[in-house]
């Protein structure tokens, strides 16, 4: 009973949170847009959303063999799932994430992204545009993604 008590409560939550239009945060100018800027181009068929801030990038390697690369959004946070989800109502947030994200992909048709640095799970840091608009700023639209202070994790548990 407790359990499914939980469940409807996760549901709720994902509910409203996703149909509230978001938090209202400013759209991101796409630093990809500046000539001086080296940005990397790829289909969306390339893309995989692990989540809503990072995302695996298929492609062929020099010998015809497949190559992933993980990227990590830069300043935007989404809700974890399973082990790493801090309860029941971000662990199913995380899930409506990874669904809207996959949606969002493969409705576009572009992806763009500015690299910078690899952090300390070997991912590549990057600002990621869908068609030209910041993806995290897409997925915060509909409550899915935050802007991220730097070194401070979002609490997906405390709505």
């Amino acid at each position: 009973m407790r359990r499914r008590a939980a469940g409807a409560a996760a549901f709720f939550l994902v509910f409203s949170t996703a149909c509230s239009g978001g938090g209202g945060y400013e759209k991101p100018a796409n630093l990809c847009d500046n000539p001086e800027t080296t940005c990397v181009s790829a289909s969306v068929r390339d893309l995989l959303a692990v989540d809503g801030d990072t995302f695996e990038l298929r492609r062929l390697n020099a010998a015809g063999g497949e190559e992933r690369v993980r990227l990590r959004l830069i300043g935007w946070d989404s809700p974890e799932t399973g082990n790493a989800a801090q309860c029941a109502a971000e662990d199913a947030l995380g899930r409506a994430v990874e669904t809207r994200a996959r949606a969002l992909f493969e409705a576009g048709s572009k992806v763009t992204f500015l690299p910078e640095e690899t952090d300390r799970y070997g991912r590549v840091r990057a600002h990621v545009y869908l068609d030209g608009t910041h993806i995290g700023w897409l997925l915060s639209k509909e409550g899915l993604a935050r802007p991220l202070d730097e070194g401070r994790q979002v609490d997906w548990c405390a709505d």
